[in-house]
């Protein structure tokens, strides 16, 4: 038996939802800006912080100029038939 990953991204349309440490992405016109890990939110702003995968910088993300999409990874358990 092997252990693989699913990865599933999931449009997130209230800030309130993310935590600190998920993984999300920002795109803009259906590409990629940013991506990293959430350090802080504010909801009530449309407002998340992020430190960048690219170059480790932080990044601030207006959900009215980006499409906020999380990136949610779990364990599968794989195995051969007998």
């Amino acid at each position: 038996m092997s252990l693989l990953t699913s990865t599933e991204i999931i449009r997130i349309r209230d800030l309130g939802g993310l935590r600190r440490g998920d993984e999300v992405e920002a795109h803009c016109r259906k590409e990629v800006h940013y991506r990293g890990k959430v350090e802080d939110t504010a909801p009530g702003i449309g407002v998340v912080w992020i430190r960048d995968d690219a170059d480790g910088r932080r990044a601030i993300l207006h959900a009215d100029e980006y499409a906020i999409w999380q990136i949610r990874t779990a364990p599968v358990e794989a195995g051969l038939a007998a």
